[in-house]
């Protein structure tokens, strides 16, 4: 016979965030009762829950950066800070050909701006500026390492005085140092969805555990237990019921934000999947 806390006790499996503004919300609630166990207890749920949610962010982080462009490379292996200074790196090389290409805007179709900017723009991108930013990373970096030198050698440092490309050669410059700095940068930690998975049940065991010591401190059905009872199970209920009524939608369980209890749009990752209840009960 299965006697484990999830077998007994009929609610569904929370989201992390759910599972925090609960039982923050109880901890108010025990500390006016005197329940300094309770109390204990919660708090400590509330600190394991706070690392559960920070675990679940990264993860969400790594996976949204594995779709990216980084991708294109070992995700794993791949520093977070590579992919800001990589997008960085893209909008300046993309302004500097549109910076030259706007000198001849408007020009005489026999003013020489045409051929200075066409021989510009081929030496450094000899197809398309976009076949150089959707390189992978080391890729990029080489193609651009070449770029700079050409910049800053004798035969297109004139041009760019010429075309007034001083600043964003600047700028490119030290962005290509970022981008080195960032993909020599030791690789970040890998955060398997098994840990996560791992640390979302641990949270869930302790919501179950907090409704036993509830129910182990008021397990009469007096007025008095009832009420106290009602009011200590009160916000693990709530949004007990608000994940009912998502799976009776049959909507996705929305995560809330752990401070004020409203839906997180910014949730890094998917809720949990929210299993019927043992019993059946919407409760």
């Amino acid at each position: 016979m299965d006697t484990s806390l999830s077998a007994v006790i009929d609610v569904y499996t929370f989201p992390t965030g759910r599972r925090l503004f609960a039982i923050g919300q109880l901890v108010k609630r025990a500390k006016a009762a005197g329940h300094a166990d309770l109390v204990k207890h919660c708090n400590a749920a509330l600190v394991e829950d706070r690392k559960c949610l920070d675990l679940e962010r990264r993860w969400g982080g790594y996976v949204a950066e594995s779709r990216g462009k980084v991708a294109a490379v070992p995700a794993p292996g791949s520093p977070p800070a590579a992919t800001k200074a990589d997008a960085l790196v893209d909008r300046t090389l993309t302004a500097i050909r549109d910076h030259a290409e706007s000198q001849r805007a408007g020009a005489a179709p026999d003013d020489p701006i045409h051929a200075t900017v066409a021989g510009f723009l081929k030496a450094i991108f000899p197809t398309i500026v976009q076949d150089v930013t959707m390189l992978p990373f080391v890729e990029e970096l080489a193609a651009v390492d070449h770029i700079v030198g050409l910049l800053q050698g004798e035969s297109l440092a004139p041009v760019v005085q010429e075309l007034g490309l001083q600043r964003l050669v600047k700028r490119l410059v030290g962005l290509t140092e970022q981008y080195r700095a960032a993909l020599q940068a030791p690789a970040p930690e890998t955060i398997a969805f098994g840990q996560v998975r791992a640390a979302r049940a641990e949270g869930q065991e302790r919501l179950l555990q907090t409704i036993a010591i509830i129910l182990g401190k008021h397990f009469r059905n007096t007025p008095d237990d009832v009420a106290a009872r009602a009011e200590l199970l009160g916000p693990i209920l709530e949004q007990n019921a608000a994940i009912a009524a998502s799976m009776r939608g049959r909507r996705t369980v929305e995560d809330v934000n752990p401070e004020t209890g409203e839906p997180d749009p910014n949730a890094t990752a998917p809720a949990p999947a929210a299993p019927a209840p043992t019993t059946g009960s919407d409760t």
